[in-house]
């Protein structure tokens, strides 16, 4: 059989067709990939063992109760501009294991640490978490809606430092 012309430019309409379907059928998810929301979906237990998602009202809780100890894992112009009142910035960026380890062993045991970033698309707060359980912290916490949700919320903020 030999391809012709018409072979092709039938083959790019399909082809095309079959794009425009896809994204018909998938208009919602590309909205919210779009406004930056991240599914837990996406998280794999696998990739980030050890680790615990949380939402908003668990971390509002969790602050409430002073339960939490917040670890703010952006980086250094981001955090500049407000962070949750009592976090402790560890830009992810920069942090090593050796740093991490001293600081881990400053935090009472019976504390959660809740680590977060921007939130949407931002995972810094995920390889935080990641690199805290690989050195052994069992109450490791990810709050994936991260600084925009807590803003949005309302809740309290700091600056200044």
């Amino acid at each position: 059989m030999i391809f012709d012309k018409k072979f092709f430019r039938e083959a790019a309409v399909l082809a095309g067709l079959s794009v425009v379907i896809g994204l018909l059928v998938n208009i919602p998810l590309i909205k919210r990939c779009m406004r930056g929301d991240l599914d837990q979906g996406f998280v794999s237990a696998k990739t980030y063992p050890g680790v615990v998602l949380v939402s908003l009202p668990e971390v509002e809780d969790l602050y409430a109760r002073g339960a939490g100890i917040f670890l703010d894992a952006r980086p250094e112009s981001e955090f500049r501009e407000g962070w949750i009142p009592g976090a402790t910035h560890v830009p992810f960026e920069t942090a090593d294991k050796t740093s991490l380890r001293e600081l881990a062993a400053r935090f009472p045991a019976d504390k959660f640490l809740v680590v977060y970033c921007s939130g949407g698309d931002c995972l810094s707060s995920l390889g935080l978490a990641r690199l805290l359980v690989d050195l052994g912290v069992k109450e490791v916490r990810v709050f994936l809606g991260g600084w925009a949700e807590w803003k949005q919320a309302g809740l309290p903020v700091e600056t200044g430092r």
